[in-house]
């Protein structure tokens, strides 16, 4: 027997602040708190105990007299597991300043299942990724001294749906970050959304010493607080490129296995090469922006210094309004509402990322003047992203 309790009652977002020196470069840390059932012990609490501990660190930290460059946004969501409504409506609220001040938003929802490190994230943010886990050890050792970088496999995966990650990511165009430790085939099963994800479960099979829960909250401050005091956004548009070549050669052979032959793909290789030219030159331009901050300059050439921050300044304007060129406002066929034309959840897929989401489902409708459609679509924001990095 199922009993269910239906009302109308109001959901509650948890949130707090330290604001930072520069006032309109803003980076979110979330993860939600309701559960799918009474334990929650992984989904969510796993996650939550991590944030609260990265939130406690933070305030260690402004106690001795540290305050961050940029200022970042802390989020505990409420109504997760009913839709995404907590962050939704929040993300649609304050959408206006968002799309202004927004550099990153981190998400950590099962924070902890297993021992293997997992992530989804905007090519944008590999980069940071990567240094992160390269410089947490493994609380699994089999070599001594093994960070989580060495014993994981590295593959970072597409963003899809299925966490507070969602509207950021896909309605916003805000680059996101979902992270977590999880199970695998050889590993104690997870009994996810069910009662039996309780605090016994986790403290004697899932994480039993805990330890995972440890090198999660390290990753996670490590990401924010470089994402938060390098003078230079630490993003990496080169690997946007790579990516969004990856993602196209993943599209053309969808296109052969589906018999497309109809269809050109030239258009969008120019504007991807042109794009992955111009994100070669703008990081290689940011790169040598860093080499002249370590120079020591005179103070009688104050002028320089003022120089160079203004540069500093534009590059991370331009870093942090990438990903929202590639946002079409009249969204996905059938599915307004998801903007990204690059990610999107699959259309029958639930949680797992879909790339280039309009051109691979009008092939699976054999619509090839809608690919036609949206190929100059994704064209048209290639263009806009490479001129915006030139």
């Amino acid at each position: 027997m199922n009993e269910q309790e239906y009302v109308t009652t109001p959901l509650w977002n948890v949130i707090g602040i330290i604001n930072g020196t520069i006032p309109d470069e803003v980076v979110v840390l979330g993860n939600h708190r309701d559960a799918w059932i009474v334990g929650g012990a992984g989904d969510p609490n796993s996650g939550s105990a991590v944030m609260n501990e990265v939130v406690r660190s933070f305030g260690r930290a402004l106690q001795a007299g540290w305050k961050p460059l940029r200022t970042i946004v802390f989020a505990s969501w409420d109504g997760e597991e009913y839709g995404l409504v907590g962050s939704t409506e929040w993300v649609e609220e304050y959408i206006p300043w968002l799309s202004a001040t927004a550099v990153a938003y981190i998400n950590v929802d099962i924070g902890v299942r297993g021992p293997n490190f997992n992530a989804a994230a905007s090519p944008l943010l590999h980069k940071s990724v990567y240094e992160a886990t390269g410089l947490v050890k493994s609380p699994n050792q089999t070599v001594e001294g093994q960070s989580v970088r060495d014993k994981w496999s590295g593959k970072i995966q597409t963003m899809g749906s299925g966490s507070d990650f969602t509207p950021f990511q896909d309605f916003a165009g805000i680059p996101s970050l979902d992270v977590g430790f999880a199970a695998g085939r050889t590993d104690p099963v997870y009994h996810y959304h069910s009662n039996y994800d309780s605090f016994h479960w986790m403290d004697t099979l899932g994480d039993s010493h805990w330890d995972y829960h440890v090198a999660m909250a390290k990753i996670l401050s490590l990401v924010v607080a470089n994402l938060l005091e390098t003078p230079l956004l630490a993003f990496n548009a080169t690997d946007y490129a790579y990516g969004l070549t990856s993602y196209l050669n993943g599209v053309k052979e969808k296109a052969n296995e589906m018999k497309t032959s109809t269809f050109s793909f030239e258009l969008l290789e120019k504007a991807t090469s042109k794009f992955t030219k111009a994100a070669v030159g703008f990081d290689t331009y940011t790169a040598s922006l860093a080499e002249q901050l370590k120079e020591d300059i005179p103070w009688w050439q104050w002028w320089k210094k003022v120089r160079l921050f203004f540069l500093i300044r534009r590059a991370n304007d331009r870093y942090k309004m990438l990903e929202r060129l590639f946002l079409f406002s009249g969204g996905l066929d059938d599915r307004p509402w998801f903007k990204h034309v690059v990610f999107a959840p699959g259309r029958w897929t639930g949680y797992a990322g879909a790339t280039y989401p309009g051109l691979v489902e009008s092939f699976e409708d054999k619509n090839m003047t809608n690919a036609q459609r949206w190929s100059g679509i994704i064209v048209e924001r290639l263009r806009a992203a490479a001129e915006l990095l030139e």
